[in-house]
């Protein structure tokens, strides 16, 4: 199971978060950049980050919530902050938007991305 994450309209956002992430003990050499593809009527496209957690379910899921979640709570102490949205989209292409910290909805997020089936279009597949 791989999901993707990204970031609109900040482009130091995800390399920041990447950073982040990659502090994570489960997460080390599970991230990798790709460029996403283009959308229909958009010139150009950006990159977006590609988690594999095919052995940690659940946990895995938890864990990289949780530190986008600290990301987002540290990027808004910054100087200047502007608020940012991180959608993680699950295996099967179902987009959530992340963007504060009520726990209840976020490991309802994380239940729900750890149950999704794997979609055609996973990076893992």
């Amino acid at each position: 199971m791989s999901i993707r994450i990204d970031i609109a309209g900040d482009d130091t956002a995800l390399p920041d978060l990447r950073e982040w992430l990659s502090n994570e003990r489960d997460l080390r050499g599970r991230l990798r950049q790709r460029t996403k593809p283009a959308q229909p009527g958009t010139m150009g496209s950006g990159t977006e980050l590609v988690i594999q957690l095919t052995d940690l379910g659940l946990a895995g899921v938890n864990t990289v919530i949780a530190a986008i979640t600290a990301w987002l709570a540290y990027r808004q102490r910054q100087p200047r902050a502007a608020r940012t949205t991180v959608t993680v989209t699950a295996p099967d292409g179902t987009p959530y938007d992340i963007s504060g910290a009520d726990p209840a909805a976020l490991a309802h997020v994380a239940v729900e991305i750890a149950e999704r089936p794997r979609g055609d279009d996973d990076p893992a597949a």
